[in-house]
C-alpha cells in the first residue's frame, strides 16, 4: 500500500494541487469489500478522492491482485480468452481492463513526452539489423 505522502490533491483549484508530501492529504475513510481502498481527503480544499483515482484501476471492483494478474498475462502476450480462463474472469472484463490500461498508458505517455526534444539519434542497431538481413538474403 502506498504511503500517504505519495499522493497529491487532484483539485486543480487547490493551492496544493499536484504537490506531493505537503502533509495536506489524509485518510477520510475506507471502502470496498473488507475495506481495502482508502478514500483520501485534502486538508487544504476538502476535496475527497479515491487512492485509485486517475489510475488504470480506477472504478474497477475486482481485487487488485486479480487486476494485476490480468495485466501481467496481457503483457506476456496471452490472448483475451486465454487470460480470462487463466484468471477466472469474463472475456468482457479482460477487454474492459485492456482498454482502460491502454487509454491510461496513452494519456501518461502523451503527458510525459509532450515537450521532448531530440538533439541526437543513433541508428546503429537499425543498420546492423538491416545489414544482417542482407547477408542472409545473399546466401540463398
Amino acid at each position: 500500500m502506498k504511503d500517504i505522502s505519495e499522493f497529491s490533491c487532484l483539485n486543480p483549484d487547490c493551492p496544493d494541487y499536484g504537490k506531493r508530501g505537503h502533509g495536506n492529504i489524509g485518510i477520510h475513510q475506507r471502502y470496498g469489500r473488507n475495506l481495502p481502498i482508502r478514500l483520501l481527503r485534502c486538508k487544504t480544499c476538502g476535496k475527497r478522492f479515491s487512492e485509485r483515482a486517475n489510475t488504470a484501476v480506477s472504478e474497477v471492483r475486482l481485487p487488485l491482485e486479480k487486476v494485476v494478474t490480468v495485466f501481467e498475462h496481457l503483457a506476456e502476450g496471452c490472448g483475451i480468452r486465454k487470460t480470462a480462463r487463466l484468471v477466472g474472469v469474463t472475456k468482457d472484463t479482460v477487454l474492459r481492463l485492456h482498454r482502460k490500461a491502454g487509454a491510461h498508458a496513452k494519456a501518461l505517455h502523451d503527458e510525459l513526452v509532450q515537450n521532448l526534444t531530440v538533439d541526437e539519434a543513433q541508428f546503429d542497431e537499425k543498420w546492423s539489423f538491416v545489414g544482417k538481413k542482407r547477408e542472409t538474403s545473399h546466401r540463398e
